[in-house]
Formats: C-alpha cells, sequence, structure tokens
C-alpha cells in the first residue's frame, strides 16, 4: 500500500489526586457527588470507605470534556481514623489522620478530557446531632432545630462551648417534640464567615423561636412562638403592677404588608427558590400590593415553606398593637418569648394578648422591669377578615417519581429495517438483539425518562438514551378474536399525542391504528400485524401506543440474555436516582431474525369459524419480513413473499386437548383435513367434537414469534347441526 500510519493527539485525559476537606466531622452519611453540578455518584456512605465513581461520559465523553471515574475514599473523620495510604503513598509520612473531619481523597481520578479546567466539586452530607435526645434528631432526613441549637450552644470545638447543665433541659426537649410533630426539619449549612451567634439568630428566625436565660436558675431557655397558651391562665398586668404605661400604639393599616415571598432551597437540586403568599383582604383595604422579601435557607420542604410563609404574612399583615410598660417585681420571673393580658381601663383595653419581645431587669436600686411586648398574632379572632388566605397555586412541576406504567419489548424487524441504512442492515446478525422500552408518564409535568440498562451478569447501570412517554390506556370491554375491531378504552393517557397509521401493542398482539375517536372513546385497528397473530383479550387489558415513543437501547444483546432496566424519570426538579427507579427484565428472543407468521388465515374459508362442516381446508398466505417494511399489512391480505426458506408447520388438536396429526415442511398455502382423517386420529370411531388448529412458520429450525390458535366445534358432533346449519 506504501507510506505510513501518524497517530494524532486530539485532546488529553486528566487525571488528579486531591485531598478536599468537606465539613467538620464525623457524619451520619454521603449520600451525593456533583460536580460541575451534575451528579457524578449517589448511595449512602455511612462510614469510611472507598467510592468508587463511574461516570466517564458525565459532560459528553472524550467527544466533548470527558467525565469523572475513579476510585474515592471518604475519611469520616473518626476517632479511631489513621493516615491515608495514598496520602502517605505520594505526601509521604508522617502523615496527619485528619481526626474530626470529613475529607475526600480522590485517588487519580479521571476528571476531565479536552478541557484543563477543574469544575466544582459539591458534596451533599447527612448529620443530625444524637448525642442529646437521639429520637427526635432527625426529622424527614433534615436536623431537628431543637439540636442544632443544642450543639452550637454546648460543643467545645467550634459552638459557644457551654457545659451541658447550662441548659434547660426540659424546654429544649419541649421545643424538640413540637418541631418534630410539626416535621419542621431543617437543612443549613454553617460556614464560619459569620458568629456563631448570627447563626443562632438565623435558626430562631427560621422557627420563630426565643433563646433566653431563665431568671431563676440561669439556664438556657428555648421558647417557640406558638399558640401554645390558655388565655385565661395567661399573668394579667394592670394598674396594679405597672408603674407606668409609656406608650400604645396601634400600627396603620398602611405600616403593613400584605404580600410576602419567602425563598428557600430546593430539596432535589439545593437552589434557591420562592414562593408567594398574599392576604387578599389587606390588599383590599390598602388598595395596592406591598410586599416584603425573606429568605430562610434552611427550609428544603415545599410544604414547611408554605406555612412558614403563612406564619409570617399573619404577623406582618395584620395591624398589631405595641406597647412600653414598666412594671414592678412582680414580673421578675417573665422573659423574652412569654405571653402576658394587658387590661388598662382609660384606653379601654381589657385583657389584650401580648408577647413580651425584648424586656429590661431594671437595677438593684430602681427595682422598675422595662417590657416592649407586641400583640400576640395568635391571640387573635379566627374569623378576623385579616386572616391569611391559603395559596391557591400548585407547583405544576412534580419531584422525579418512577414512570409508571412500564414494559420492555425486544425491537422487531420493522423498527431495526426502519432505523438502519442499507449497509448497515446487511451487516446485522442473526443472533443481534436490541431492546425497546415502553414507560407511561406519571404526573402530568413529568418530561421524559433517561434509559440505563445492564445484562443481568453485569454489575454497573449504563446511561443508553433517553425514552419518550408512551400513551397508554386500557381496554373497556374484551375484544375476540375478529381481524378487524373497534374496540373501546378507558383509563388513558396522552392518548391527544397518537396519530393514526402507527401501531400499539395489545398485551403481546400488535395492532395497526386506522381510526381513533376521542370523543366516543373508541378505536378501528387491524389486528395481528409485524410478526403477532390475533389474540382474544379481557376488558382491563393495556394498549401501548408504541410507534414512535419507544426508548431504545442501541446496545447489541445476543439471543438468551437478559437485559434489566431501568427508566429513570426526568421533571423540571430533576432526575429520579438510579437507585430508586424499579427494574424490568427481558429475555432477548431472536425476535428480529425470526420469520412472520403466515397471514390470513382461514378454515373453509371462514377466519375464525366456531363451527366447522365437513372436510377441513385449512388456507392461509405467505408473508416476508424482509419485504414488509413500507406498510402494516392487514391480515386480510394476500401472498407476500414468502421469505426464502420458510416452510410452515400445521397441527391439529383434538377434543381432549391432545395433538392428533402434524403437518411440517409445508411450502403451499393450504391443506386439507378429510372426515376420514379425523375420524382415524380421534380413536373414538367419529370425528373429534371439537378442534384446535396451530399455524407456524419455520425457517431452518428458526420458528416463528407467534403462532396461530383457532379453537372451533365439529358441526354434528359438539355444538347442535341445526343450530348452525338449519339442517342442511
Amino acid at each position: 500500500m506504501g507510506g505510513s500510519s501518524k497517530s494524532v493527539t486530539v485532546g488529553y485525559r486528566y487525571y488528579l489526586g486531591m485531598h478536599l476537606a468537606i465539613c467538620h466531622g464525623p457524619v451520619d452519611a454521603v449520600t451525593e457527588i456533583q460536580v460541575g453540578e451534575r451528579q457524578a455518584w449517589s448511595g449512602n456512605l455511612t462510614a469510611s470507605g472507598r467510592i468508587t465513581v463511574n461516570a466517564p461520559e458525565l459532560f459528553g465523553g472524550e467527544k466533548r470534556e470527558g467525565g469523572i471515574s475513579g476510585a474515592v475514599d471518604a475519611a469520616f473523620g473518626e476517632s479511631t481514623q489513621g493516615a491515608n495510604d495514598y496520602l502517605a503513598s505520594t505526601i509521604g509520612t508522617p502523615q496527619p489522620a485528619y481526626r474530626g473531619l470529613l475529607s475526600l481523597i480522590l485517588r487519580q481520578v479521571y476528571i476531565a478530557a479536552n478541557n484543563p479546567y477543574i469544575k466544582p466539586w459539591a458534596v451533599r452530607v447527612k448529620r443530625c446531632f444524637r448525642a442529646w435526645y437521639s429520637t427526635k434528631a432527625e426529622i424527614s432526613g433534615a436536623a431537628n432545630p431543637a439540636h442544632i441549637l443544642y450543639e452550637c450552644l454546648t460543643n467545645s470545638a467550634w459552638g459557644m462551648g457551654y457545659p451541658s447543665v447550662s441548659i434547660d433541659d426540659a424546654s429544649f426537649k419541649a421545643a424538640a417534640d413540637t418541631l418534630s410533630s410539626e416535621g419542621f426539619g431543617l437543612n443549613l449549612i454553617w460556614l464560619q464567615q459569620s458568629t456563631i451567634e448570627q447563626f443562632v439568630r438565623e435558626v430562631l428566625d427560621h422557627i420563630g423561636g426565643v433563646l433566653t436565660t431563665s431568671p431563676s436558675t440561669g439556664r438556657f431557655v428555648l421558647k417557640l412562638v406558638r399558640a401554645n397558651y390558655a388565655v385565661a391562665s395567661l399573668p394579667v398586668l394592670d394598674p396594679t403592677n405597672v408603674i407606668e404605661l409609656e406608650s400604645f400604639q396601634r400600627a396603620a393599616w398602611g405600616e403593613t404588608t400584605n404580600e410576602l415571598v419567602l425563598i428557600y432551597t430546593k430539596s432535589d437540586t439545593f437552589k434557591e427558590t420562592s414562593i408567594t403568599v398574599q392576604d387578599l383582604a389587606n390588599i383590599q383595604a390598602q388598595g395596592a400590593v406591598v410586599s416584603q422579601t425573606r429568605r430562610y435557607p434552611g427550609i428544603t420542604s415545599d410544604a414547611l415553606a408554605a406555612r412558614v410563609a403563612m406564619r409570617d404574612l399573619a404577623a406582618v399583615s395584620t395591624p398589631l398593637a405595641k406597647v412600653r410598660l414598666k412594671v414592678n417585681r412582680r414580673a421578675w420571673s417573665l422573659t423574652p418569648g412569654d405571653v402576658f393580658k394587658l387590661s388598662w381601663p382609660t384606653l379601654g383595653i381589657e385583657n389584650l394578648v401580648m408577647r413580651i419581645a425584648a424586656i429590661d431587669g431594671g437595677t438593684l436600686t430602681q427595682g422598675a422591669i422595662g417590657i416592649d411586648a407586641v400583640e400576640d398574632v395568635f391571640g387573635l379572632p379566627q374569623g378576623s377578615y385579616t386572616a391569611p388566605q391559603p395559596p391557591g397555586w400548585t407547583d405544576p412541576v412534580p419531584a422525579p417519581s418512577a414512570t409508571t406504567p412500564r414494559r420492555l419489548v425486544e425491537a422487531p424487524y420493522w423498527d431495526i429495517a426502519r432505523a438502519m441504512t442499507a449497509s448497515e442492515l446487511a451487516y446485522l446478525d442473526a443472533t443481534d438483539c436490541y431492546l425497546q422500552t415502553l414507560g407511561g408518564r406519571p404526573a402530568s409535568g413529568a418530561l421524559n425518562y433517561d434509559l440505563y440498562s445492564k445484562t443481568s451478569s453485569a454489575s454497573t447501570y449504563n446511561l443508553r438514551g433517553q425514552g419518550e412517554f408512551c400513551p397508554h390506556a386500557v381496554l373497556a370491554a374484551d375484544v375476540g378474536q375478529a381481524v378487524t375491531s373497534t374496540i373501546t378504552y378507558n383509563a388513558e393517557t396522552d392518548i391527544d399525542l397518537i396519530t393514526v397509521g402507527g401501531y400499539a401493542y395489545l398485551d403481546d398482539e400488535v395492532v395497526a391504528v386506522t381510526a381513533i375517536n376521542t370523543t366516543t372513546k373508541s378505536l378501528t385497528v387491524n389486528r395481528g400485524v409485524l410478526d403477532t397473530v390475533p389474540v382474544a383479550h379481557a376488558s382491563g387489558s393495556r394498549i401501548w401506543f408504541a410507534d414512535g415513543f419507544q426508548g431504545v437501547d442501541p446496545t447489541e444483546y445476543a439471543a438468551g440474555e437478559t437485559v434489566n432496566a431501568r427508566l429513570l424519570t426526568v421533571t423540571g426538579k430533576g432526575t429520579l436516582a438510579l437507585a430508586s427507579a424499579p427494574t424490568d427484565s427481558l429475555a432477548m428472543n431472536r425476535r428480529q431474525n425470526r420469520p412472520y407468521p403466515p397471514g390470513n388465515v382461514k378454515i373453509n374459508n371462514v377466519a375464525y369459524p366456531a363451527v366447522a362442516k365437513g372436510d377441513l381446508v385449512i388456507s392461509w398466505a405467505h408473508r416476508d419480513r424482509l419485504s414488509q417494511t413500507v406498510s402494516l399489512v392487514p391480515q386480510t391480505n394476500g401472498n407476500i413473499g414468502p421469505e426464502a426458506g420458510v416452510t410452515y408447520t400445521l397441527r391439529i388438536y383434538g377434543e381432549a386437548g391432545s395433538l392428533r396429526r402434524t403437518y411440517s415442511g409445508l411450502t403451499g398455502t393450504s391443506q386439507t383435513y378429510t372426515l376420514a382423517d379425523d375420524t382415524a386420529d380421534s380413536g373414538l370411531g367419529r370425528p373429534n367434537a371439537a378442534l384446535r388448529i396451530e399455524l407456524e412458520s419455520n425457517r431452518s429450525g428458526v420458528i416463528s414469534l407467534q403462532k396461530h390458535s383457532v379453537a372451533f366445534e365439529r358441526a354434528g358432533y359438539g355444538l347442535s347441526y341445526d343450530k348452525y346449519y338449519g339442517g342442511i
């Protein structure tokens, strides 16, 4: 040939050894690693160990920016943790053990191709403080805020370092119980960019709480601003114990807010999102929308965000009264967050419920106690027109859930021949098999699904492609074996996407849709097209309008292999985790290489008779899968082909269901079975009272995917002769 070939470098793969310090440890679990805001790994590692990341196509594979793959050590920072062997071998010894620190050690991990820039890494961890009141430490996968505050106060490494005896245990446990019953869990990160005191205030703002010290014990007390009091039992401040009412004022409507925008964090993406609530009565009173925005990044539940938004709106949309007063030492036990009743006859105030915002305990020489209080929103009448309106908006974007219903099918020759070029089809091996998936839309906002598959012997699922959700319905009534059928359906999904002329799966039978009426919910179909035959179907059987809506796995599988598949629903909120997707399995059966069964099967020139008389002439028409790639051929059509090398096998079964006679190697389109043959085969001295025939195609031992099966009565020996033939 001459000359020599030279290799050309088109890019580089990049590998990296790196030690990533994540946070204080130990933690409860590492559940996800994201690189470049894409999920590289997910799982539930609960102790120090090695993670194998296998996402080489994460950024488009080697044709684009590569992906992530390799071994990553997760060191939780336990008290017994030793030095990491990789760090010791690359940096040298002695090597610190990095106890008390959660870190990731990348052991020469493949991190990119064609792009030398490292994409940002993010790690999702779970950590709940369990050294105190462990039974209430976790709330629906989030941390109990009472436990967060407890640890902030007592942790000696990064917290305030108070001893546990300085905590009023009863008040903290009561708050933990309340928050647990409310489902008020928080997911928060403290980056030490703010003081620990500021972080504590942020937690208190989230939960509507007050942290104070008891004047009698000096311990920290945690109180929640809730309607957890009986008005009749509240202490009363009135002219008998109030030294001076310094000020009393009630806010005007113009000083209130009637719209509140709450910014919180989405649990799946951990990106900021918002919810808006309004007080419609206040808007009408002011004649305009007055908005306020509040940020609660620790909230990751949509339902909790809505409840907190309504809580805050109730406080800012109501013209509340504020009071400043001085009281005598009878109020010595009151602290911020406490509730009392104010009575002041000269102002016409009687038992107005107030909550203390701030308090000045006075001095030894001046015993007056100064109190700033605000009217308690929970003390307002339930029927007040200023009560917040429930949100009327429902998020149209659902969280990803399992695709349902689902079905796996082996790709028929029809689809393969129409997808491949002539040259590709010429190289198609007889034993090659391909997988198709059918998945129903689980919720109206679901977009599509990612198809992952593997053979039953493989250990890892791989992304094969993306599938569109398939329209589907169920039969509203039984369907017989008739060749052309008008069928009714119900429980339909995405039926408006169907176009006439495509094919559908009715159980294992393929039908061609020739007409549809969505008003009467009826379909007209040609039965038993492609490599299938007509059979009866019960009411409730599912029909999949598959044509154009299949997920396609381009992997070549061998006949006999079992393929496992998982469909990962994609919505605007992300993709269903691989571990959360159900597994479906299908054994490959060489479908695309099997000859088509014959068509237009008749007995004595009648398709699917209930009864037959006299000698039986069983007839059929040739079919040819290689040439049937243009249109969906109805059963009633005449001869096509046949495919080279195809013969037919006809079996006759008697009234007891036992095989009576077999005709094999047939090359024509008919076979006669006489009354004499039937009498001889039955062994009863008469023909069988009932017969069933089976008819299939055979090409050198490769049998058609399906075979015709037609059962009928023998006139005069089974059902009444006169009933069917009028005594002829």
